[in-house]
């Protein structure tokens, strides 16, 4: 549970502030391939108007029993993204579902399927 909610502050949270040491435990908690797709650049591209900060993150694990090596977690959360030279202030609803698996010893998101995510009104 703890290795998904670092997944979605580094994931959801993009803003400059912050982005390298963001960055970093996204390396440790992510897999090769899905590092590569949330950080494809060195620099944070969005620019200094851009943020995005999830709240009120909801986690749900499929049945666990200690001994899988592999295990599913359905995040829900809201997202506030506001990108102040577009004028975008938006609160979105966000389901993902966050698939982990072992690697010595420790758990390592490898992949991330987006179930639902709506403007909130």
């Amino acid at each position: 549970m703890n290795t998904v909610n670092q997944f979605i502050d580094v994931s959801y949270h993009r803003e400059k502030e912050g982005f390298e040491e963001r960055k970093k435990v996204a390396k440790s908690i992510m897999d090769k391939e899905l590092y590569e797709q949330f950080y494809p650049s060195e620099k944070f591209v969005y620019g200094d108007s851009y943020t995005s900060i999830p709240n009120d993150v909801q986690l749900y694990v499929q049945q666990y029993d200690g001994g899988q090596e592999e295990v599913e977690v359905t995040a829900e959360f809201t997202n506030h993204l506001v990108i102040k030279d577009e004028n975008v202030d938006d609160q979105t609803h966000d389901i993902i579902k966050v698939s982990l698996r072992k690697e010595e010893s420790k758990w390592v998101v490898y992949s991330i399927e987006e179930l639902k995510t709506e403007i909130m009104k």
